[in-house]
């Protein structure tokens, strides 16, 4: 030691330099023992701090280190240090040299403000940082603090809170990452910074050997916890530099914001704690990762649930109160997790649920029942309060969920049960095909209006309906879910057509009105009656009106959606068979009497093959939609040759679309009668219907050149009818019209059988030609045409009636001429014939014999007239004919027109009682007829038989 208290204080400073460079602790300890008079504590430890090599293990020299700190300078051992090393150096040289080192302060920069802080804990801290900086050996640091924690609760707090956290970040959880992150970097970051840091990798999926597992509850109690460790002293040290950064306008202005929030809520949970920065990283997790957030919060008990290593103190983390506060801090931050999810997988409903049975316990109340329990057993709420209708819809964002007041993640009883609805609504929709996630049921709920309520609702049911096949036990379960979904088993007094539940704005009838709709489409008809229609105690709100407008209404819209008209397939089918369901039920509905004639018309004419224009095939639909549905029946006679022999068949469908009420002039935009018409009005129009479709029927059988068939139906079927008192002048003249103009086309018709030759036949009359018979069947049919056509048509009429005289005239010219040459043919085969005779008037006088020798003048349009009259009058005026049979007149004139129809009544042998009243139509119409063939005969100059 004598040579070492002969050098300065200069060389002794270069000598600790240069025993400090060589790790030579104890000769640096014996040295500072042996010259107290040339060293401070300051100094040695900035020498260590500075020279001493960063990889030298820290346990070689903390006691010394700890020593000098304490200004305790001992020696160890006996040994003198070697002085050789700056022997040489003059006084001067030891002094100049010594002016030159380069002392790095003990206080680091992020710590030179803080004044608080012993040169021990600054030498410690700066140590460890450059321990990192230059060997990046983190894991020497423990050894360097350890043995001066129990010292010192500023260096536990910098420790925990620093050097634990990058640790177990570095080398123990996430050993193979490869973080550039230095331990003086780390301290550098703030509270939100340094825990995105260490929470960055723990979503993460790590496959160990029982698979993946979650390490958020590991990140947070083990990283994010020793961190929150020295948010206070973090908090401090920018305290201590805010007020020269931040003015005073700044700070009012911070504070006015803080004062427009609920004082009292604020005042109650607001911490401003770092671990603030934790409950936001979760909600954010969430929208993305939701069973991650959901693993975290199952496993991890808050704030309090933390691992220091082992290096925690006497004193709690936590003060009791701020506890308690970020407690209800990580209670919201479950809620708030929930609706930010955006998935509506069952597993994300499922998650949900069990956060629900973790708020249970976090807050300490009853849990929910399981999601799989009955509709009896589901949740309810108590009461409809402000926060059921009134939230706003700015609620739902994701960045104002952990606000404190917020009206539904604020963690009290009410929010507890809404949030409730809201996982079992989301189940129950799910359960029912329409998933939707938590957070859209919310808006939906609080968003929504009344149509939009009541779109979701038809979703909901038309999943349902095209899911799979149900019973009625499935249904009816369906059904007790919608109510439930539409009141959340709360009955108001106030408001019961409203509910509060996700579709609590639809009114209540239409609620019920779509699920018998559903119910009706699913064929669960004895499910309808006893809910709708033999309930002792109802609770749907419709009256039976509604019930079977909603009933008929459902028949309509099969029919009108069905694509082919027969009654046993698809739509038709469905819609037969709700009419035999209920049709018991509504025995004296005309709804129900109207859609039965409906799809008996349509079933009838599915039989037929029938093509609307540009080749659309017809479907049920077509019929509804038509201005004139009965003009169907044209199309099908044209598409099906020879269908106008069923005529009968035809009349039914005709008779049958005036029943479904399509063609009553009070038929409305539904093609349905307002108000049911009085039966004779139907029944008039029934009459119609069935004069059209036998006029059609006329028209195409001559079209198809069947006039034999279209002659049968002008005389059996189109007879003028009996038309009642009530009718009016238009429908008689309708009538009128149908009849002329039918018999008027028959008459006119020529087939190719008038045109072509036929054999010649002889004898009596019933052996004419086919051709002469024809043509008397047309003349007629146009008689029968004069009578009854307009005085505007009559020319026409008559042009007719004048081509067909023309052609009996030739045809009878022909067979006077055939006979004339078969009688000479004749006698000149006979015993004794000579030749011809040179006179012509034994034949003539033979001929006139043969006659019954009386001269008539020539049968004109005066004869013809008269005689189509009297035939006409045997069907068309029956009871004229009666009449005039049972009190005859001698003294009446040919033209009167009781006598003349009379005759030919007697003639065909109609005979009816005679009490009936005839007509004053019928007698008009008979003395028009008598008049207007007397007027042609003259105009001809024909002289009647009589004279």
């Amino acid at each position: 030691m004598d040579s070492v208290s002969s050098l300065t204080a200069d060389h002794c400073i270069l000598l600790a330099v240069q025993l400090a460079r060589d790790s030579n602790v104890v000769a640096l300890q014996n040295l500072t023992a042996a010259r107290r008079d040339a060293f401070i504590s300051e100094t040695i430890l900035r020498i260590l701090l500075t020279y001493l090599p960063e990889t030298l293990e820290p346990s070689l020299y903390t006691s010394y280190v700890h020593l000098v700190a304490s200004g305790t300078f001992e020696s160890h051992g006996d040994a003198s240090p070697d002085i050789s090393p700056v022997d040489d150096l003059s006084e001067s040289q030891a002094r100049k040299k010594a002016k030159k080192l380069q002392l790095v302060p003990l206080a680091h920069q992020s710590r030179q403000a803080d004044e608080s802080v012993n040169l021990l804990e600054q030498f410690l801290i700066h140590r460890a940082y450059r321990i990192d900086q230059e060997s990046g050996l983190l894991t020497l640091i423990p050894q360097l603090i350890d043995p001066f924690l129990d010292t010192s609760e500023y260096l536990r707090t910098w420790f925990i809170s620093t050097v634990i956290p990058l640790l177990r970040f570095n080398f123990e959880y996430y050993e193979q990452s490869e973080s550039e992150m230095t331990l003086e970097a780390f301290d550098r970051l703030g509270g939100s910074a340094g825990l995105e840091l260490l929470l960055s990798k723990a979503q993460e999926p790590v496959q160990e050997d029982m698979g993946a597992i979650n390490h958020g509850s590991r990140d947070l109690r083990g990283l994010a916890g020793p961190w929150m460790y020295g948010s206070n002293e973090r908090k401090r040290r920018r305290l201590n530099s805010a007020p020269r950064r931040m003015s005073v306008a700044a700070v009012a202005a911070q504070e006015a914001r803080r004062i427009e929030e609920d004082a009292v809520k604020i005042e109650d949970v607001t911490t401003n704690h770092d671990w603030e920065y934790a409950f936001d990283w979760l909600v954010r997790a969430a929208t993305h990762n939701f069973p991650f957030v959901k693993g975290t919060i199952e496993e991890w008990n808050g704030p309090s649930d933390i691992d220091l290593g082992g290096y925690e103190g006497p004193e709690q983390p936590l003060d009791p109160e701020v506890g308690r506060k970020l407690h209800i801090q990580y209670a919201q931050a479950t809620f708030a997790a929930v609706y930010a999810v955006e998935s509506d997988t069952m597993q994300t409903i499922g998650g949900a649920h069990s956060l629900l049975l973790r708020l249970a316990t976090l807050m300490e109340y009853d849990p929910p029942p399981d999601l799989a329990t009955s509709v009896e057993h589901l949740p309810r709420i108590d009461s409809q309060s402000s926060t059921l209708f009134e939230t706003s819809p700015a609620a739902l964002l994701h960045n104002v969920l952990l606000k404190p007041g917020h009206p539904l993640t604020t963690p009290n009883l009410e929010t507890f049960s809404l949030l409730q609805m809201f996982v079992f609504s989301a189940y129950l929709l799910a359960g029912m095909g329409s998933s939707t996630s938590i957070v859209n049921i919310a808006k939906l709920h609080f968003q929504s209006n009344a149509d939009e309520q009541f779109s979701m609702l038809q979703k909901i049911l038309h999943v349902a309906t095209h899911g799979p096949k149900k019973d009625d036990q499935q249904w009816e379960g369906v059904v007790s879910r919608l109510l439930w979904l539409w009141n959340w088993g709360f009955e108001s007094e106030e408001r019961p057509e409203y509910g509060a539940g996700i579709l609590g704005k639809v009114h209540r009838p239409t609620v019920s009105k779509e699920i018998l709709k559903t119910l009706l489409t699913a064929g669960c008809f004895g499910l309808v009656t006893r809910t709708y229609i033999s309930a002792k105690h109802p609770t749907h709100g419709l009256s039976q009106q509604e019930i079977e407008d909603v009933i008929t209404g459902c028949v309509l819209n099969f029919y009108d959606n069905a694509s082919n008209g027969n009654r046993t397939r698809g739509g038709m089918k469905k819609a037969a068979d709700i009419i035999s369901a209920f049709k018991g039920s509504f025995p004296n509905s005309p709804a129900f009497r109207r859609c039965d004639a409906l799809l008996a018309a349509t079933h009838a004419l599915s039989f037929y093959s029938l093509t609307l224009q540009h080749g659309v095939p017809f479907q049920p639909v077509n019929i509804r939609v038509s201005q004139d549905p009965l003009s169907l029946l044209h199309r099908v006679l044209e598409q099906n040759p020879q269908s106008y022999s069923k005529l009968d068949d035809l009349i039914s469908i005709g008779q049958n679309l005036v029943s479904a009420g399509l063609m009553h002039p009070s038929t409305t935009s539904d093609n349905a009668p307002a108000n049911d018409p009085p039966v004779e009005q139907t029944e008039m129009l029934k009459s119609k219907a069935e004069r059209r479709v036998i006029d059609m029927a006329i028209e195409q059988a001559l079209a198809e050149d069947d006039f034999e068939t279209a002659y049968s139906y002008v005389v059996n079927r189109l007879n003028p009818s009996e038309v009642s008192p009530s009718t009016n002048g238009v429908d008689e003249e309708t009538e009128d019209d149908l009849s002329w103009r039918a018999a008027f086309l028959a008459g006119r018709h020529r087939s190719a059988t008038d045109l072509s030759s036929s054999r010649i036949s002889t004898g009596s009359a019933q052996l004419r030609k086919p051709g002469l018979r024809r043509l008397e069947q047309r003349m007629e049919l146009l008689s029968q045409a004069l009578l009854l056509a307009p005085p505007s048509h009559l020319s026409e009429v008559l042009a007719a009636w004048r081509r067909c005289e023309e052609e009996m005239s030739a045809l009878l010219a022909q067979e006077s001429e055939e006979e004339q040459s078969f009688d000479d043919r004749a006698d000149k085969r006979l015993p004794g014939a000579f030749g011809p005779s040179l006179s012509l008037s034994p034949v003539q006088t033979r001929r006139e014999v043969g006659r019954g020798a009386v001269e008539e003048a020539p049968m004109g349009l005066f004869d013809v007239a008269r005689g189509a009259a009297a035939a006409f009058s045997r069907s068309a005026f029956p009871l004229h004919g009666a009449r005039t049979q049972a009190k005859p007149s001698e003294n009446m004139d040919y033209r009167d027109p009781q006598r003349s129809l009379s005759g030919a009544g007697s003639d065909n042998g109609s005979v009816h009682s005679g009490t009936e009243r005839v007509r004053k139509r019928d007698i008009v119409a008979n003395a028009a007829t008598n008049a207007l063939t007397s007027g042609i005969g003259w105009v001809l100059g024909a002289t009647p038989v009589n004279q």
